[in-house]
């Protein structure tokens, strides 16, 4: 039977990491989530128990967090969540090395769910080193400099990798307490607690809600031109050799220029621009979805198609429907 395998008739211990970094909303969330899922008609019942790096009360900038102990209580646990740090995942590590050991020492069938920036906190123990995880988009170039040897795929809301789980923004936590709930009980048992929480079970990639033509605060002149370029003339046929000439400088400084100033590939970045392109087409045009993808360069419309629902959550023909 695999480890993860649902039990029938069982109490769940629900192992919360409370600090002073860690986000108010996300914390009330996830408690939320597992408390509206002890409302839930059936056998399965969560215990939360919540732990402190020293087992005391937590002095937050918001007020003192009482917690039920220090680690020893992660003992017997099925699932531990770390909630989101919001911007202050290194803080977070630096000042709770006992919770980033206890993470570190959790048996393998322990499940972990770690919340946006909680993220962090996880990569520290070496768990995730050689496996892909995701976080808030806009925490996730700072997260993989810090931690190369992870994939860090920010475009997902949520990555399983073994029995850990990793969300994007805060509110992609509570996806992945539903995911949780969903592998220690079932998916009926998931998808009634989604519905009781008025949210879906599976609500699409992050991607959705990321700056699609990544960032421009920054000072490379010669890559906000090639940006430019890219963006208004994204239906050529673009090669790395042609972007790397626009700019005067070798493919390999292009690739490595481009991604520290935009936080993506030039190639990624073109795509990007040609979906970006073909949603104001489609919302503003009555062109056939064929005619859309030629007109922004791909004439594999299965290939368009492929990619736009990868990068937007929908399929071209769903996002017509939804923005005319």
């Amino acid at each position: 039977m695999d480890i993860f395998e649902a039990d029938i008739d069982k109490s769940h211990r629900v192992g919360v990491l409370v600090c002073a970094q860690a986000s108010l909303a996300s914390l009330g969330l996830l408690m939320d989530v597992f408390r509206m899922a002890n409302q839930m008609p059936g056998s399965h019942r969560f215990e939360l128990v919540r732990v402190s790096n020293d087992g005391a009360a937590v002095r937050h900038p918001d007020g003192v967090l009482s917690v039920d102990g220090g680690v020893a209580l992660l003992a017997g646990a099925d699932l531990v969540v770390v909630p989101s740090m919001w911007t202050q995942g290194a803080t977070a590590i630096e000042h709770n090395p006992r919770l980033v050991e206890a993470l570190r020492d959790l048996p393998e069938h322990v499940l972990v769910v770690a919340m946006c920036s909680g993220a962090y906190m996880l990569a520290a123990t070496g768990r995730l080193a050689g496996k892909r995880a995701t976080t808030h988009w806009l925490l996730a170039e700072g997260l993989q400099a810090r931690y190369p040897e992870i994939q860090i795929d920010a475009a997902d809301n949520l990555v399983q990798e073994g029995g850990l789980i990793c969300s994007g923004g805060s509110l992609a936590g509570v996806d992945a307490c539903l995911y949780a709930v969903q592998m220690l009980t079932d998916r009926a048992t998931a998808r009634g607690l989604a519905a009781m929480l008025v949210t879906d079970l599976n609500r699409g990639p992050q991607s959705r809600f990321m700056p699609s033509l990544g960032m421009r605060r920054h000072a490379d002149k010669e890559m906000r031109r090639l940006q430019d370029l890219l963006e208004s003339r994204c239906h050529e046929a673009w090669g790395l050799g042609d972007m790397a000439a626009r700019v005067h400088v070798s493919v390999r400084t292009l690739q490595r220029r481009f991604l520290a100033a935009t936080g993506m590939t030039p190639v990624q970045y073109l795509q990007a621009a040609r979906i970006e392109r073909s949603k104001d087409l489609l919302e503003l045009e009555r062109l056939p979805v064929p005619e859309v993808a030629a007109r922004v360069g791909y004439q594999d419309r299965v290939a368009f198609g492929r990619l736009f629902k990868k990068m937007v959550g929908m399929t071209p023909a769903a996002y017509r429907q939804k923005h005319r």
